[in-house]
């Protein structure tokens, strides 16, 4: 059997950790029979990237050219238990605290086909003898980062369009406003337009939320894709040669939110504003950008803020979730996950008597 481990995190009210946030728990693990280690470690690691694929589609010999991006956000680590003296063997049941301080200027977790933005922490049992194979058990953590919004509120704006014609004034206006540029997932965008139809063209006036991706490679190069966003297309005619005044909620949803503060991906929306024109005039588009998320001041500071000069190691950050988030990857044949050093003066080692098992824990 081995070691059987558990990381346990302390819920939030809605299960996800908001960044600059503290993400505490237990660490609970069981060895089952008198074993010498290196060293135990726990690291907490943020980290985004993207892949794909590009055809060149005027080639005759298909070619086609692979593009890569990666990038880390944070990585921290604390030793849990330093095997400082080879006679020492460790069994029995082992249960120790962290808590980790998640980084402000992060972006929220995301996954889709082409790029994964996660964070997660994995505890590492190291073994004395460098032949036996580490054991590595791990959590994912759900993150939600603060956006920056992109444009003034209220804003105001208009879209012209004239039409041929032999009359003389024959003109489309539409002039609007936004109350809020930037809201939380779930809620609406709010606006007013005006329509001044001074033709006799039947018009048509669309609202409606796109969702623009951009890929970065590590060389520049982007990918970029673009959807309407669904349930969210509202359209109806206005009068001719008259003025409507329409009002308009442009609906989000608790699953969608911008994604900034990252170099590997840009998740950007945009409000749509369209005068669908019969053929064969042309449409009139205006596309105003707006934001998804928390603003900076909504994320919650962290309730425990330590001194730089106490004996205690800095907060790191990591995240909770429930019991049942916890994945064990001890098994053999996959894959181990590489830490890096962590510099032992940061960390403390108290020994512990309990039914004559000896028990190492480190401070977090």
């Amino acid at each position: 059997m081995g070691v059987i481990c558990q990381i346990l995190l302390d819920g939030t009210e809605d299960g996800v950790f908001k960044a600059g946030g503290l993400v505490t728990g237990t660490l609970k693990y069981f060895i089952d029979k008198p074993t010498q280690y290196r060293r135990i470690t726990m690291s907490f690691v943020g980290k985004g990237e993207c892949q794909w694929t590009d055809s060149d589609s005027n080639s005759d010999d298909d070619d086609s050219t692979d593009y890569s991006n990666s990038e880390e956000y944070f990585i921290q680590a604390v030793n849990v238990y330093l095997g400082t003296n080879k006679k020492d063997l460790l069994s029995g049941a082992f249960e120790c605290p962290f808590q980790f301080l998640l980084p402000v200027d992060i972006p929220s977790s995301f996954k889709d086909k082409i790029s994964c933005i996660k964070y997660k922490i994995t505890v590492t049992f190291v073994k004395e003898n460098f032949m036996k194979t580490n054991k590595n058990f791990d959590v994912e953590i759900p993150v939600t980062s603060y956006v920056n919004p992109c444009s003034l509120e209220p804003l105001m704006f208009s879209l012209k369009k004239d039409l041929f014609s032999l009359k003389a004034s024959n003109k489309i206006e539409i002039k609007g406003e936004i109350m809020k540029t930037c809201v939380t997932p779930g809620d609406n965008f709010q606006m007013t337009l005006t329509v001044n139809n001074d033709s006799s063209t039947s018009v048509f006036v669309k609202t409606e939320l796109v969702s623009r991706m951009t890929y970065i490679s590590s060389c520049k190069h982007k990918k970029v894709a673009e959807e309407i966003v669904k349930n969210t297309c509202i359209m109806e005619p206005v009068a001719t040669n008259g003025v409507t005044t329409l009002a308009r909620m442009v609906p989000t949803y608790p699953n969608i939110y911008s994604i900034q503060h990252t170099k590997v991906l840009v998740r950007e929306y945009k409000v749509k504003v369209t005068a669908k024109l019969p053929f064969p005039h042309i449409d009139a588009v205006l596309e105003i950008p707006v934001a998804i998320g928390l603003k900076k001041h909504e994320l919650l500071a962290p309730t425990v803020v330590y001194n730089q000069n106490d004996e205690e190691p800095p907060p790191y950050s990591s995240i909770s979730a429930q019991k049942d988030n916890c994945t064990d990857k001890g098994n053999d044949g996959e894959d181990v996950t590489k830490l890096e050093e962590v510099d032992s003066s940061k960390n403390e080692k108290k020994e512990l008597d309990k039914d004559n098992d000896q028990e190492n824990k480190g401070k977090i």
